[in-house]
Parts: C-alpha cells; sequence; structure tokens
C-alpha cells in the first residue's frame, strides 16, 4: 500500500484518528516487540492551529523577502487550468522526491488523475503552488479531514452516504479540521525560505472572513526525515501523534538497522 494511507502502528497521541490513517489500542506495540518486532522508523504527525502567527522569526523573515521578490509567485490552485497544475505538479514531484528510495516518478496523465480524483471535494483554498521565474518550484497540498464526517456513517459509503459526506462537506462545511497531504521543494530552492512562503500564502486565504478550518496536521513525516521535520517545527508544528513501522528479520543472525532515509 501506499505510505501515506494506513501504514504503521500507532504509538502516542491515541486520539481521534485522521481520514486515511491507522488507529489501534496501545497494547498492540507490545505484541509487535514481544514477538521480535523492532522499531525501523517512527511516523511522526505534526500539528498546529490556523493562526496568523507560528512561523520561526528567521523562518519569517525569509517568507517576506520571497514574497517581495518580483521572480516568486505562490499561487492557489484553479481548477479552470487544472492541466497546467497537473503538468507543475508532476515536475515539482519528481524533482523533490523521485530520488528518494522507494519514490516512483509520475507521469503528467497520473498527475492528472490524482488531482481530478480530489477535484469533487477538494476546497481550492487549500492547495498552493510556488513558482521562481515562471518555473513550479514547490507545492502544498492540504485536504479536508473527512473522517470527521465519515465516521458517523459506519464503514458505509453506499450512494446515500456519498450524498451525505457531499452536503455536509460543501453545504454545511462539517469539517474543521486540515491534513497536509503533501509538501515538497526542488532542492535547488530547499533552504530559501520557500516553505515559508508557501505557508505565508495560505495563512492570507485563511485570515479571510468565513474561512472555516481552525487546526492543520501533517502527518507521515519520518523520523529520518530531518530536513522535513524542522520545516514542520518552523512552521509552528509541535509532534502530536507518532506511529512505528516495524520490521522483523528472519535471519536472526544479520545485524538490525533502523531506516536512515526513505524506503
Amino acid at each position: 500500500g501506499d505510505r501515506d494511507n494506513f501504514w504503521g502502528c500507532l504509538a502516542d497521541g491515541f486520539t481521534e484518528p485522521l481520514y486515511n490513517m491507522p488507529y489501534n489500542f496501545s497494547y498492540y506495540n507490545k505484541l509487535f516487540e514481544n514477538y521480535g518486532f523492532k522499531n525501523y522508523f517512527k511516523q511522526y504527525t505534526y500539528q498546529r492551529m490556523i493562526t496568523a502567527g507560528g512561523l520561526s522569526d528567521s523562518i519569517r523573515e525569509r517568507a517576506e523577502r520571497i514574497h517581495r521578490n518580483p521572480d516568486y509567485e505562490f499561487k492557489m490552485i484553479s481548477w479552470k487550468n487544472i492541466d497546467q497544475f497537473a503538468e507543475d505538479f508532476m515536475v515539482i514531484y519528481n524533482e523533490a522526491w523521485g530520488s528518494i528510495p522507494g519514490v516512483k516518478k509520475i507521469t503528467q496523465v497520473h498527475a492528472m488523475a490524482l488531482l481530478n480524483q480530489m477535484k469533487p471535494i477538494l476546497d481550492p483554498r487549500l492547495v498552493y503552488y510556488g513558482y521562481y521565474k515562471g518555473k513550479p518550484i514547490a507545492f502544498f497540498i492540504m485536504m479536508q479531514d473527512l473522517n470527521q464526517i465519515i465516521r458517523k456513517f459506519n464503514g458505509k459509503l453506499g450512494w446515500f452516504n456519498k450524498l451525505r459526506l457531499m452536503f455536509e462537506l460543501k453545504v454545511l462545511k462539517k469539517t474543521d479540521r486540515i491534513i497536509g497531504r503533501i509538501f515538497g521543494v526542488v532542492p535547488e530552492h530547499q533552504g530559501k525560505g520557500v516553505d515559508g512562503g508557501l505557508v505565508i500564502a495560505f495563512q492570507r486565504v485563511a485570515a479571510q472572513k468565513g474561512f472555516p478550518y481552525k487546526e492543520l496536521q501533517m502527518n507521515w513525516i519520518g523520523d529520518f526525515n530531518q530536513p522535513m521535520m524542522k520545516v514542520a517545527e518552523s512552521i509552528g508544528g509541535e509532534i502530536y501523534k507518532t506511529h512505528i513501522t516495524y520490521r522483523y528479520l528472519f535471519d536472526r543472525t544479520k545485524p538490525f538497522k533502523r531506516a536512515t532515509k526513505g524506503i
């Protein structure tokens, strides 16, 4: 399965689970460990409330400098130009993630399919792209926590509950929590404040009257990914949940090594 969906054993933060995140009782960890499984890596979920503050001084300073630089531009997604945004997604994803072991590069067709799949439910105010001299260099994609609605459906998502989902999501606006699904900056522009620039672009929209979301959770940040952990912390996130990926070596003579990078 995909590593951002139902992956890992919950070890800390036994609160309401997010959409597509696993939940288990606390004794599961001891069951695995007593059998011989070992901690291969931890996956952190960071939480921050959606307020005007939260950025570290250094990140905010670089981000505001970038926003004043006409070579940089930050855009909210527009479904009218979905073809272009799909192509930009492909470019950013492949440059930012394609070199990580275990992560496959995607095509424009795949990127288009992903955006079309999200389009019916996704609030465009939750998707931001960054550009440098017109070239796509970063994105920050969030989505509503659908679990706040579908938890009442008792695991059934027939046509009637699909209608209920859309009505409560689009009309009643029953979700006030959002999930950071994917955050990426191409290597050439990492460490320059682009991450903060994306967050400031989002915060400007979030500050407008009628914005319904109050909480952001950024999930599936591996403990081997120190740069991304620093990004989450620099934009005001704090560790809220911890999942563990366990590994068991059938050849018990081999030394066990924890993950040091993506798998």
